[in-house]
Protein backbone atom coordinates (compact mmCIF):
# COMPACT_ATOMS: atom_id res chain seq x y z
CA UNK A 1 0.00 0.00 0.00
CA UNK A 2 1.65 3.51 -0.88
CA UNK A 3 0.12 6.41 1.19
CA UNK A 4 0.68 10.23 0.88
CA UNK A 5 1.49 11.55 4.32
CA UNK A 6 1.42 15.23 2.36
CA UNK A 7 -1.47 15.99 0.61
CA UNK A 8 -3.52 19.20 0.66
CA UNK A 9 -7.59 19.43 0.07
CA UNK A 10 -9.69 22.57 -0.04
CA UNK A 11 -13.35 21.98 -0.20
CA UNK A 12 -15.02 23.76 -2.78
CA UNK A 13 -17.89 25.37 -0.07
CA UNK A 14 -14.50 26.87 1.89
CA UNK A 15 -12.18 27.74 -1.70
CA UNK A 16 -15.21 30.21 -2.51
CA UNK A 17 -14.87 32.04 0.48
CA UNK A 18 -11.31 32.76 -0.63
CA UNK A 19 -10.94 32.84 -4.47
CA UNK A 20 -13.30 32.49 -7.48
CA UNK A 21 -12.83 28.99 -8.41
CA UNK A 22 -13.31 29.65 -12.26
CA UNK A 23 -9.92 31.71 -12.13
CA UNK A 24 -6.34 30.69 -12.68
CA UNK A 25 -4.21 29.51 -9.81
CA UNK A 26 -3.26 33.05 -7.76
CA UNK A 27 -1.13 33.69 -4.76
CA UNK A 28 -2.21 35.44 -2.18
CA UNK A 29 0.05 37.53 0.44
CA UNK A 30 -1.31 39.18 3.83
CA UNK A 31 -0.07 40.03 6.87
CA UNK A 32 -0.58 35.84 8.24
CA UNK A 33 -0.62 34.07 4.89
CA UNK A 34 1.09 33.15 1.88
CA UNK A 35 -1.35 30.85 -0.12
CA UNK A 36 -1.72 30.38 -3.62
CA UNK A 37 -5.19 29.21 -4.69
CA UNK A 38 -4.66 26.40 -7.01
CA UNK A 39 -8.22 25.20 -7.87
CA UNK A 40 -6.57 21.21 -8.13
CA UNK A 41 -7.04 21.78 -4.45
CA UNK A 42 -10.98 21.38 -4.58
CA UNK A 43 -11.33 18.97 -7.29
CA UNK A 44 -11.52 15.06 -5.97
CA UNK A 45 -11.55 13.72 -8.97
CA UNK A 46 -8.79 15.23 -10.30
CA UNK A 47 -7.19 14.07 -6.97
CA UNK A 48 -8.10 10.25 -7.38
CA UNK A 49 -7.48 10.29 -11.16
CA UNK A 50 -3.36 11.36 -10.42
CA UNK A 51 -3.32 9.00 -7.51
CA UNK A 52 -4.54 6.21 -9.25
CA UNK A 53 -2.09 7.00 -12.04
CA UNK A 54 0.98 7.51 -10.00
CA UNK A 55 -0.35 4.04 -7.96
CA UNK A 56 -0.94 6.05 -4.36
CA UNK A 57 -3.87 3.85 -2.40
CA UNK A 58 -4.44 6.62 -0.09
CA UNK A 59 -3.52 10.41 1.26
CA UNK A 60 -3.63 11.88 4.35
CA UNK A 61 -5.51 15.55 3.71
CA UNK A 62 -4.51 18.70 5.49
CA UNK A 63 -4.52 22.24 5.68
CA UNK A 64 -3.24 23.71 8.64
CA UNK A 65 -2.17 26.61 6.48
CA UNK A 66 -5.45 28.22 7.65
CA UNK A 67 -5.49 27.57 11.77
CA UNK A 68 -4.55 31.17 11.13
CA UNK A 69 -8.15 31.85 10.46
CA UNK A 70 -9.80 31.09 14.06
CA UNK A 71 -12.19 28.52 14.95
CA UNK A 72 -15.14 29.15 13.52
CA UNK A 73 -12.57 29.09 9.81
CA UNK A 74 -11.17 25.61 11.10
CA UNK A 75 -14.83 23.95 11.94
CA UNK A 76 -16.25 24.22 8.55
CA UNK A 77 -12.98 23.41 6.84
CA UNK A 78 -12.87 19.96 9.51
CA UNK A 79 -16.54 19.65 8.81
CA UNK A 80 -16.62 20.05 4.97
CA UNK A 81 -13.25 17.81 4.81
CA UNK A 82 -15.15 15.02 6.74
CA UNK A 83 -18.02 15.22 3.90
CA UNK A 84 -15.57 14.37 1.44
CA UNK A 85 -14.23 11.30 3.85
CA UNK A 86 -18.11 10.20 3.94
CA UNK A 87 -17.92 9.38 -0.31
CA UNK A 88 -14.11 8.51 -0.58
CA UNK A 89 -13.09 7.16 3.30
CA UNK A 90 -11.45 4.61 1.30
CA UNK A 91 -9.20 6.96 -0.09
CA UNK A 92 -8.67 9.71 2.56
CA UNK A 93 -7.87 10.19 5.68
CA UNK A 94 -7.69 13.56 7.27
CA UNK A 95 -5.39 15.37 10.13
CA UNK A 96 -7.58 18.14 10.94
CA UNK A 97 -7.26 22.38 11.12
CA UNK A 98 -6.98 23.79 15.09
CA UNK A 99 -7.22 27.33 16.01
CA UNK A 100 -4.40 27.02 18.01
CA UNK A 101 -4.64 30.83 19.29
CA UNK A 102 -7.15 30.05 21.32
CA UNK A 103 -6.30 26.85 23.67
CA UNK A 104 -10.08 25.97 24.42
CA UNK A 105 -11.02 25.88 21.46
CA UNK A 106 -8.29 23.72 20.23
CA UNK A 107 -8.69 21.31 22.44
CA UNK A 108 -12.63 21.12 22.06
CA UNK A 109 -11.84 20.82 17.91
CA UNK A 110 -9.46 18.02 18.92
CA UNK A 111 -11.83 16.25 20.08
CA UNK A 112 -14.42 16.74 17.71
CA UNK A 113 -12.27 15.74 14.46
CA UNK A 114 -10.91 12.90 16.50
CA UNK A 115 -13.87 11.45 18.02
CA UNK A 116 -16.65 12.57 15.84
CA UNK A 117 -15.19 13.15 12.42
CA UNK A 118 -12.53 9.87 13.14
CA UNK A 119 -9.73 11.94 11.60
CA UNK A 120 -6.33 10.49 12.12
CA UNK A 121 -4.42 13.01 13.31
CA UNK A 122 -4.08 17.04 14.19
CA UNK A 123 -2.61 19.26 11.64
CA UNK A 124 -0.13 22.39 13.43
CA UNK A 125 2.20 24.72 11.68
CA UNK A 126 5.71 24.96 13.05
CA UNK A 127 5.23 29.13 13.86
CA UNK A 128 2.46 31.49 13.77
CA UNK A 129 3.90 34.29 13.78
CA UNK A 130 7.05 36.02 16.52
CA UNK A 131 4.70 34.87 19.95
CA UNK A 132 3.19 31.23 18.51
CA UNK A 133 5.63 28.56 18.66
CA UNK A 134 6.19 25.14 19.42
CA UNK A 135 7.62 26.20 22.78
CA UNK A 136 4.75 28.23 23.70
CA UNK A 137 3.30 26.25 27.20
CA UNK A 138 0.34 28.45 27.12
CA UNK A 139 -1.26 27.82 23.62
CA UNK A 140 0.59 24.38 22.55
CA UNK A 141 0.91 22.15 26.11
CA UNK A 142 -2.86 21.91 25.75
CA UNK A 143 -2.70 20.88 22.38
CA UNK A 144 0.02 18.07 23.32
CA UNK A 145 -1.82 17.12 26.15
CA UNK A 146 -4.46 16.30 24.35
CA UNK A 147 -2.50 14.47 21.20
CA UNK A 148 -1.29 12.31 23.81
CA UNK A 149 -4.65 11.44 25.70
CA UNK A 150 -6.09 10.84 22.14
CA UNK A 151 -3.10 8.89 21.09
CA UNK A 152 -2.92 11.25 17.72
CA UNK A 153 -0.11 12.30 15.92
CA UNK A 154 0.74 16.06 14.89
CA UNK A 155 1.31 16.45 11.01
CA UNK A 156 3.09 19.90 10.77
CA UNK A 157 3.40 22.18 7.99
CA UNK A 158 5.76 25.07 7.70
CA UNK A 159 4.48 28.54 8.27
CA UNK A 160 3.74 29.78 4.33
CA UNK A 161 5.43 33.50 5.76
CA UNK A 162 7.82 32.51 8.21
CA UNK A 163 8.23 35.43 10.97
CA UNK A 164 11.65 37.30 10.13
CA UNK A 165 12.06 35.43 6.69
CA UNK A 166 12.40 38.28 3.83
CA UNK A 167 9.83 37.49 0.39
CA UNK A 168 12.20 38.82 -2.29
CA UNK A 169 14.33 36.41 -3.91
CA UNK A 170 11.70 33.75 -3.39
CA UNK A 171 13.90 33.63 0.36
CA UNK A 172 10.82 33.04 2.07
CA UNK A 173 9.37 29.98 0.01
CA UNK A 174 12.65 28.25 -1.15
CA UNK A 175 14.88 28.33 2.09
CA UNK A 176 12.94 30.28 4.95
CA UNK A 177 10.38 27.14 5.43
CA UNK A 178 12.64 24.88 5.37
CA UNK A 179 14.61 26.83 8.19
CA UNK A 180 11.00 27.33 10.31
CA UNK A 181 10.71 23.84 9.85
CA UNK A 182 14.41 22.99 11.26
CA UNK A 183 13.54 25.94 13.76
CA UNK A 184 10.56 23.63 15.05
CA UNK A 185 12.70 20.64 15.40
CA UNK A 186 15.06 22.08 18.12
CA UNK A 187 11.98 23.29 19.99
CA UNK A 188 10.30 19.74 19.74
CA UNK A 189 13.62 18.44 20.65
CA UNK A 190 14.65 20.59 23.53
CA UNK A 191 11.19 21.52 25.12
CA UNK A 192 8.45 19.41 24.08
CA UNK A 193 9.64 15.91 24.23
CA UNK A 194 11.45 15.88 27.48
CA UNK A 195 7.60 17.05 29.21
CA UNK A 196 5.64 14.35 26.41
CA UNK A 197 8.17 11.65 25.63
CA UNK A 198 5.76 9.93 23.90
CA UNK A 199 4.18 12.60 21.17
CA UNK A 200 4.23 11.55 17.65
CA UNK A 201 5.45 14.21 15.58
CA UNK A 202 5.69 14.32 11.90
CA UNK A 203 7.98 16.75 9.86
CA UNK A 204 7.18 18.01 7.05
CA UNK A 205 9.48 18.23 3.60
CA UNK A 206 12.30 16.07 5.32
CA UNK A 207 12.54 18.51 8.23
CA UNK A 208 13.55 21.32 5.93
CA UNK A 209 17.34 22.30 6.26
CA UNK A 210 17.44 19.76 9.18
CA UNK A 211 18.87 17.17 7.78
CA UNK A 212 21.21 18.63 5.98
CA UNK A 213 22.74 20.50 9.78
CA UNK A 214 21.96 17.14 11.79
CA UNK A 215 25.78 17.12 12.31
CA UNK A 216 26.35 20.38 13.61
CA UNK A 217 23.04 20.07 15.62
CA UNK A 218 24.60 17.19 16.98
CA UNK A 219 28.15 19.00 17.45
CA UNK A 220 26.03 21.93 19.93
CA UNK A 221 23.67 20.17 21.64
CA UNK A 222 22.64 20.70 24.97
CA UNK A 223 21.74 17.93 26.96
CA UNK A 224 19.55 18.09 30.29
CA UNK A 225 21.60 18.35 33.35
CA UNK A 226 19.40 15.52 34.98
CA UNK A 227 21.36 13.31 32.63
CA UNK A 228 24.92 13.51 34.58
CA UNK A 229 26.71 14.37 31.21
CA UNK A 230 29.86 16.39 32.35
CA UNK A 231 31.85 17.80 30.05
CA UNK A 232 35.67 18.56 30.48
CA UNK A 233 36.04 22.51 31.27
CA UNK A 234 38.59 22.78 27.84
CA UNK A 235 35.54 22.20 25.70
CA UNK A 236 32.74 22.83 27.63
CA UNK A 237 31.84 26.36 25.18
CA UNK A 238 32.68 24.49 22.09
CA UNK A 239 30.66 22.44 19.72
CA UNK A 240 32.01 18.94 20.06
CA UNK A 241 33.39 16.65 17.62
CA UNK A 242 31.83 12.75 16.39
CA UNK A 243 34.46 11.56 18.52
CA UNK A 244 33.92 13.66 21.43
CA UNK A 245 30.20 12.98 21.15
CA UNK A 246 30.84 9.48 21.06
CA UNK A 247 32.82 9.71 24.00
CA UNK A 248 30.47 12.21 26.14
CA UNK A 249 27.84 9.71 25.17
CA UNK A 250 26.42 13.34 24.05
CA UNK A 251 25.27 10.93 20.23
CA UNK A 252 23.45 8.67 22.16
CA UNK A 253 21.87 11.08 23.99
CA UNK A 254 20.98 13.11 20.81
CA UNK A 255 19.58 10.35 18.46
CA UNK A 256 17.27 9.15 21.13
CA UNK A 257 15.48 12.13 20.95
CA UNK A 258 15.89 12.67 16.95
CA UNK A 259 15.00 8.85 16.55
CA UNK A 260 11.05 9.97 18.09
CA UNK A 261 10.67 12.26 15.10
CA UNK A 262 8.78 11.49 12.18
CA UNK A 263 9.31 12.78 8.55
CA UNK A 264 7.40 13.35 5.50
CA UNK A 265 8.75 13.20 2.35
CA UNK A 266 7.57 16.21 0.57
CA UNK A 267 9.39 19.71 0.29
CA UNK A 268 11.11 18.51 -3.14
CA UNK A 269 9.11 17.51 -5.59
CA UNK A 270 11.31 13.83 -5.32
CA UNK A 271 14.45 15.21 -5.74
CA UNK A 272 16.66 11.75 -5.36
CA UNK A 273 19.51 13.59 -3.88
CA UNK A 274 17.24 14.49 -0.72
CA UNK A 275 15.55 11.18 -0.35
CA UNK A 276 19.49 9.51 -0.28
CA UNK A 277 20.09 11.81 2.27
CA UNK A 278 16.92 11.09 4.55
CA UNK A 279 17.94 7.44 3.93
CA UNK A 280 21.46 7.84 5.44
CA UNK A 281 20.42 10.26 8.16
CA UNK A 282 16.96 9.08 9.48
CA UNK A 283 15.59 5.66 10.88
CA UNK A 284 14.09 4.38 8.21
CA UNK A 285 11.06 3.09 10.24
CA UNK A 286 10.30 7.28 10.53
CA UNK A 287 10.25 8.08 7.02
CA UNK A 288 6.62 8.89 5.54
CA UNK A 289 6.28 9.43 1.22
CA UNK A 290 4.72 12.72 0.78
CA UNK A 291 4.06 14.91 -2.19
CA UNK A 292 2.65 17.82 -1.06
CA UNK A 293 -0.30 17.90 -3.59
CA UNK A 294 -1.40 19.50 -5.36
CA UNK A 295 1.00 22.67 -4.91
CA UNK A 296 4.94 21.08 -5.39
CA UNK A 297 3.63 17.92 -7.05
CA UNK A 298 0.40 18.85 -9.38
CA UNK A 299 0.35 16.08 -11.81
CA UNK A 300 -0.19 11.88 -11.63
CA UNK A 301 2.91 11.70 -13.99
CA UNK A 302 5.43 13.43 -11.03
CA UNK A 303 4.12 11.61 -8.25
CA UNK A 304 4.96 8.21 -10.24
CA UNK A 305 8.52 9.46 -11.20
CA UNK A 306 8.89 10.05 -7.14
CA UNK A 307 7.35 6.47 -6.16
CA UNK A 308 9.62 4.98 -9.32
CA UNK A 309 12.78 6.68 -7.65
CA UNK A 310 12.57 5.41 -4.36
CA UNK A 311 12.14 1.71 -5.64
CA UNK A 312 15.29 1.96 -7.62
CA UNK A 313 17.28 3.11 -4.63
CA UNK A 314 19.90 0.84 -3.36
CA UNK A 315 18.27 -0.02 -0.26
CA UNK A 316 16.52 -2.93 1.47
CA UNK A 317 13.27 -3.06 -0.03
CA UNK A 318 11.71 -3.66 3.76
CA UNK A 319 13.01 0.37 3.73
CA UNK A 320 11.11 1.35 0.34
CA UNK A 321 7.92 -0.69 1.64
CA UNK A 322 8.37 1.24 4.65
CA UNK A 323 8.36 4.64 3.19
CA UNK A 324 6.35 4.21 0.98
CA UNK A 325 3.20 3.39 3.12
CA UNK A 326 4.11 0.58 6.01
CA UNK A 327 5.57 3.03 8.64
CA UNK A 328 2.52 5.60 7.96
CA UNK A 329 -0.36 2.69 8.12
CA UNK A 330 1.39 1.70 11.78
CA UNK A 331 1.75 5.02 13.02
CA UNK A 332 -2.15 5.37 12.28
CA UNK A 333 -2.89 2.04 13.42
CA UNK A 334 -4.46 1.28 10.19
CA UNK A 335 -6.04 -1.98 9.69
Amino acid sequence: MIIDAHHHFMPLKVYKLFADPSQPSRRVIDEKNDFTFNARLYQTDTHLCDMDYAGVDMAVLTLSQWNVGGAELCRRINDAVAEELVVHGDRFLAAGCVPVADPQAAVAEIDYMIKDLHFHGIALLTSQGPDINLSNRELMWPIYTKACELDVPIFLHPHLKPYGIELDCTINRSIGRGFDIARAALRIIYDVLPEFPDIKFVLPHFGGCLLALKGRVNAFFEPRQDLGMPVPPEIQPLPKTPLELEELGYKAAFEDLFDRLYFDGAGSGGWEPVTRLAMMTVRHDRLLFGCDYPFEIHSGRDIKYYIDSVRNLDIPEESKRGFLGDNLAKLLKLK
